[in-house]
């Protein structure tokens, strides 16, 4: 009887020690995010106020707004004086109709997300107090931009996560949106990608980060990996509850290919000297976006970098008394955090 006392208080000392560092309790933000609606604004504007509306946006969302009209939609700058001409052109142009009908559908009650997005943001004050928070900008992106961080703004592209079911995203051409970029663009997504490019922009060197599909490489491949590691281990600090899968956007057939397979996987890069590779195109081979991994059998899943950063720091992460925010501090802590791998 004493014997299974004792075995039944062991077990839940063992079960409390090993609570993940990751599962603090938070207290919601005092003040809720400001939120600017510019996807309604736009899309929703009276065609014969676009003079006086072309201003107000330049004033209002900067570099946003410029970078849509010169880079999204091709309608050159907002100090052209044929520039409301050209908006308008673009709004009642009957595809654009068709899309914001659809974007209207998904998003037009966006209180869900905006819940989402307080609770994350909620858990990264929780982590970095000091870093100021963003004005939320969802908009339209004419399928240029899952996100748009800058300043203290986040602007959302909508319509990269309008839904992968959606006949608006399958017309998409394939040659730029190939089936694995159209299976990311879900609402579900949303929050996740939002916060993803918030701690990439800034928790990055200076003009390290690219954008939301491109990601930056570092001097070698080993401390490439550790760096998206450490962005990834963050993310999961902000979503604690989401699935590790979900973290990464992989099928659960996926994770499973990667658990399963995670030897095989390092031992492919030691044979072939890839871990101090400073070759940029095997690198970006395994943090970008892709169908699967170049170099492994296509039942991987792509950007199986950043999922073995996150393994090798998630176990030096969780063996060494250190804080989360010291560790994202840290660097040239590579090959030290390579130590504590174990796969």
């Amino acid at each position: 009887m004493r014997l299974s006392l004792v075995f039944f208080v062991a077990i839940i000392l063992y079960s409390c020690s090993s609570k993940s560092k990751l599962e603090v309790e938070v207290s919601p933000l005092k003040e809720k995010l400001t939120l600017h609606r510019f996807d309604r604004e736009l899309l929703d504007a009276d065609v014969y106020d676009l003079k006086n509306l072309n201003k107000k946006w330049v004033k209002d969302y900067g570099i946003l707004y410029e970078s849509f009209l010169s880079q999204m939609i091709n309608a050159g700058s907002a100090q052209d004086p044929m520039i409301d001409y050209r908006l308008e052109k673009f709004l009642t142009d009957s595809i654009i109709q068709v899309i914001n009908e659809r974007l209207k559908s998904v998003f037009y009650d966006f209180g869900v997300y905006e819940n989402e997005l307080n609770e994350a943001f909620a858990r990264y004050h929780h982590y970095f107090p000091e870093v100021s928070l963003p004005v939320l900008v969802p908009f339209y992106s004419s399928f240029n931009a899952k996100t748009f961080p800058y300043k203290d703004t986040l602007g959302i592209g909508l319509d990269m996560f309008l839904g992968r079911d959606e006949e608006v995203v399958s017309l998409l051409p394939p040659e730029f949106f190939p089936q694995y970029l159209k299976q990311d663009m879900d609402p579900k997504n949303l929050t996740l990608e939002a916060l993803k490019s918030w701690v990439y922009v800034h928790h990055s060197r200076p003009g390290e980060f690219e954008n939301s599909m491109m990601y930056a490489a570092r001097e070698d491949f080993l401390s490439t990996l550790v760096y998206h590691g450490k962005m990834m281990l963050l993310l999961k600090a902000i979503f604690p509850a989401k699935s590790e899968a979900d973290l990464f956007s992989y099928t659960q057939q996926e994770w499973e290919w990667c658990e399963k397979n995670e030897p095989f996987i390092f031992q492919n890069l030691i044979e072939f000297k890839l871990l101090y590779s400073q070759n940029i195109q095997e690198i970006n081979s395994y943090i970008n976006p892709g169908a699967f991994t170049p170099g492994l059998p296509q039942e991987s899943p792509g950007e199986l970098g950043k999922w073995l950063g996150y393994k090798m720091v998630s176990d030096y992460y969780s063996e060494n008394e250190i804080t989360l925010q010291s560790l994202l501090k840290q660097e040239n802590d590579s090959k030290k955090i390579l130590s504590f791998y174990r796969p």
